[in-house]
């Protein structure tokens, strides 16, 4: 039967009692349209505001098998303190109308239809308006200690009062609206009225909290009173205003006997405002059209089915557990697929294949149950159905998957490298695609155009010289660095695979700002994940011109790149990032920086330069970390090789205003007219450098090998270890000259040790010369060296022109030479001079010991001590004196110069 009672109205709730003297349906909705023929892709799944409760509503009915009806009525659950329920404001309902009917046969199929409509205000229960506008507001049905056997249902009750069998709550389901058909005797449905709402398992979740021990995935939302278009309720509603309407339907059982049925329960709601507005169909509207009407009414609601549902591309929900434990499941609606969670976005980045294992994949999305408690579960298969933008999808019947974005997606992000050269994209706008597949059980249960969303992030064009017309996709690469190059933008990645082992072009690769390449010869990895493992680096050949230019903040690592004339080149080029196999330059210079910052490691640094002025290295205005480490072998860090003629350089470093770290391993530099020169642009230059040479060969180079001119008021490190010297013209081996600004406090250190120095006994070639000039200090340890020829002196220490002040801690060095044949300008051996005209305030300290020192000429000696009057000489060994060095020094004698009176004193050594 089917009647509109009177109802029971709660003052606090509900307003003032009244009957009803006709049915209050829910406002009409057009006339449902019929299932569309054609795939239409709903919005994808996805929830960024979780439910929020406002509260919870006990909803009780009364008289189920009254030949009245039944009454309802509506309240807020009593607070049972602070670990309890408690009121958070609840909503206000008005009931307006219920009804009931049965169908089938009692003990058989029999079963109770009910339903009770109520008025929905957007105010506390107790009558306050709320002033923030709902969305969706939705009663979602929760269990608590009150409620029977992890259901939603309590208070069970016979006619008589009696309790009624507890095993009838789980037996309580929810449904849409119904009517009963008289010609056919079923079930059908009442217009407007379908506010069934289904959820994925983990999307009540959050409605959990003190006093709600399980949301169960089911509810029934909250319709405009007035407009079909919207389910928003105003905020700041008036007093009777009443914006919304919403049905809550039931079915159960029919028991064996009348007097067995309830007469009497209450279900316990979660009242929830929801920011995802979803049409469900429910079992009893499938394959009438009505869900999709309704959410094309609502401006393109998402669509949720349940299994058994005929829609083409509806969110499929398949079924939702309503009671049972936590994890568990004792009854049910729909089959047995449960949506457990909305699929997540994926992040892909551009161009790169992600693939997904089964763990995280699409199966990961769903639950599958017995179709009856204890049975045998299904089997889960899915099938994929490519990506709204036209992206490739390799779908797995396990719910892996592999995902390639459609060529080019994900611009606009910012690219940033990280220690160990790998790579984050972050920032921007993702470019957002669809992974469209079917799902289905082994029982039946499946559906089609199933979506789930992939986030695209930065872009990485990959290369393979193996490969032809791809379209620089991880699957289906460039041919040529050129054309990934056309394709790329700022801020995106370049990858370049080994293929044939050598990428020829006529022109430079010009890099745009942010952009980086990565060759085979490092691992790629990106945003975390690796791409591709390290291999063997290719080689970028440029025929025409430089082999790269950079733009700004680039970075170039696990390849080699060779210029026809130079390697690398850029101004004003920001940061500078690299770990390279070879940088050459074959008529011009490997690396020509100006203005920026250099992080960067190549095993092998070669430039052939014969230009006037040329250079091999050019680092100006330049700061950061130059490493060249070789291979193992002497001489492969590379050869640098320009011109002896004045002003050509090998490796030029000028830091100005710039901190600059420059390590150079087994490399040769040879045949310049400085090997390695330091020189600040100026005396108000306020940069430092920090030099390493190790295990190298200078040859011939006709100035200096290594000329370190420290000019401005900064403080800089050195050390010269393991490398030999070998000059046939008459340029030195190591020249230090600070030229310091007066009054200068700046103080060097260097470690000069275990090299190898043979140079041309004609001429005045030095192997070693330290000069501290004007002012400043210069502290040094210059310990373990070989010195088997020389022109001038072996070694030449000085403090001079000033104020300035030299350290040397001078150790089991040795030094000699042959005659020049004629007879040349062979002095002493070592040199140490305090004052270079009379006046000055220089000091030279100095600890010699351990040192065998010789000199070919027989009017010199070991050592020869200078000072001149108002410069110090302090000796820091047992005895201050000529006998003392001597002494200290296995022998090797002594010739004085100058008004030599040497004082004791301690020798700063460098850090």
């Amino acid at each position: 039967m089917t009647r509109m009672p009177t109802l029971l109205c709660l003052t606090l709730l509900l307003g003032a009692c009244a009957k009803q003297p006709a049915p209050v349906a829910a406002p009409a909705v057009p006339t449902p349209a019929p299932t569309p023929a054609a795939p239409v892709e709903t919005t994808p799944p996805g929830r960024t505001t979780p439910l929020a409760s406002l509260g919870l509503v006990d909803i009780q009915f009364s008289g189920l098998n009254d030949e009245a009806g039944p009454t309802v009525q509506a309240s807020a659950p009593a607070p049972t303190g602070a670990a309890g329920l408690t009121d958070r404001g609840s909503i206000q309902l008005k009931p307006v109308s219920t009804g009931t009917f049965t169908t089938g046969t009692r003990g058989v199929d029999g079963m109770r239809y009910l339903y009770a409509t109520f008025l929905v205000r957007n105010a506390s229960s107790a009558g306050t308006a709320y002033t923030t506008a709902r969305q969706n507001l939705t009663l979602v049905a929760v269990s608590t200690p009150s409620t029977l056997s992890n259901t939603p249902v309590s208070q069970l009750k016979r006619f008589d009062g009696t309790d009624a069998s507890a095993s009838i709550a789980p037996l309580i389901l929810p449904t849409t609206g119904l009517n009963f058909n008289l010609n056919t005797a079923r079930p059908d449905l009442m217009t407007g009225a379908q506010d069934l709402q289904a959820y994925a398992e983990n999307e009540v979740t959050p409605l959990v909290s003190a006093g709600v021990t399980r949301a169960f995935p089911y509810g029934f939302v909250a319709r405009n009173r007035t407009l079909t278009t919207t389910r928003t309720l105003s905020a700041n509603p008036g007093a009777n205003q009443f914006d919304g309407v919403v049905t809550v339907a039931l079915k159960l059982p029919l028991q064996a006997t009348p007097a067995d049925d309830p007469y009497t329960f209450q279900m316990t709601f979660a009242v929830a405002d929801d920011s995802v507005t979803r049409v469900t169909e429910s079992v009893e509207e499938q394959g009438s059209g009505s869900a999709a009407s309704r959410a094309a009414a609502l401006g393109g609601a998402q669509i949720a089915a349940l299994c058994g549902s005929a829609l083409t591309s509806p969110l499929l929900i398949g079924s939702v557990t309503t009671a049972g434990a936590p994890g568990a499941r004792t009854a049910h609606i729909g089959g047995d697929l449960a949506l457990k969670t909305l699929p997540a976005a994926y992040a892909a980045t551009g161009n790169v294949t992600l693939n997904v294992d089964a763990a995280s994949g699409l199966a990961s999305a769903y639950t599958v149950y017995p179709p009856t408690p204890g049975g045998q579960t299904p089997s889960l298969t899915f099938t994929g159905n490519g990506t709204a933008r036209g992206g490739t999808l390799a779908m797995n019947a396990n719910g892996s998957f592999a995902f390639t974005s459609k060529a080019g997606d994900g611009a606009g992000y910012t690219l940033t490298r990280n220690a160990g050269d790998t790579f984050t994209f972050t920032g921007g706008a993702a470019t957002s695609d669809t992974l469209r597949y079917g799902v289905a059980t082994s029982t039946g249960c499946s559906g089609t155009n199933q979506t789930a969303p992939v986030n695209v992030g930065g872009r990485v064009w990959f290369v393979d010289g193996t490969k032809t017309g791809g379209d620089g996709r991880q699957t289906a690469p460039f041919t040529t660095l050129s054309a990934a190059q056309t394709a790329a933008a700022a801020n995106d990645l370049i990858y370049v695979a080994n293929g044939s082992g050598t990428y020829t072009q006529p022109a430079p690769l010009a890099l745009q700002n942010a952009q980086a390449v990565v060759g085979a010869g490092t691992a790629l990895v990106v945003n975390g994940a690796t791409i591709a493992p390290a291999g063997t680096a290719p080689t970028l050949q440029v025929t025409g011109g430089a082999a790269v230019t950079l733009s700004t903040n680039n970075t170039l690592t696990g390849l080699s790149v060779q210029g026809s004339t130079d390697g690398i080149t850029g101004t004003n080029f920001g940061t500078f990032n690299g770990t390279l196999t070879q940088v050459k330059a074959t008529n011009g210079l490997a690396l020509s920086l100006k203005s920026g910052t250099v992080n960067l490691s190549a095993t092998r640094l070669d430039a052939t330069n014969a230009a006037t002025n040329g250079r091999g290295v050019n680092l100006e205005q330049v700061g950061g970390t130059l490493t060249v480490t070789g291979s193992g072998s002497a001489g492969s860090g590379g050869v640098i090789q320009t011109a002896a003629n004045a002003g050509n350089i090998g490796i030029h470093l000028q830091p100005d205003t710039a901190n600059l770290t420059v390590n150079l391993n087994r490399m040769v530099v040879q045949q310049n007219h400085n090997g390695v020169q330091f020189t600040p642009f100026s005396a108000a230059s306020t940069g430092t450098l920090n030099l390493s040479v190790q295990d190298s060969s200078f040859l011939n180079n006709a100035a200096s090998s290594v000329y370190l001119n420290p000019t401005g008021n900064t403080s800089n490190t050195y050390l010269i270890r393991n490398n030999t010297f070998t000059h046939a013209s008459t340029g030195n081996g190591i020249t230090y000259e600070a030229q310091r600004p007066s009054g200068s406090t700046s103080v060097d250190q260097g470690k000069i040790q275990n090299n190898t120095l043979s140079l041309s006994t004609g001429g005045n070639a030095n192997p070693i010369d330290l000069a501290q000039r004007v002012a400043g200090s210069g502290r040094f340890e210059v310990s373990g060296n070989t010195i088997t020829s020389y022109g001038l002196y072996g070694m030449q220490f000085r403090a001079m022109d000033g104020a300035a002040r030299m350290d040397v801690i001078l150790t089991n060095n040795a030094v000699s030479s042959p005659a020049s044949n004629p007879v040349g300008l062979n002095l002493d051996g070592i040199a140490l001079t305090s004052g270079i005209t009379s006046g000055q305030t220089n000091t030279l300290c100095v600890k010699p010991t351990g040192n065998t020192s010789a000199s070919p000429n027989t009017a010199a000696a070991g050592f020869r001590l200078r000072q001149l009057s108002g410069s110090a000489f302090q000796i820091d060994t047992a005895a201050p004196s000529s006998a003392g060095v001597t002494a200290a020094n296995n022998g090797s004698t002594v010739r004085l110069s100058g008004t030599f009176s040497p004082v004791a004193g301690t020798c700063q050594a460098p850090n």
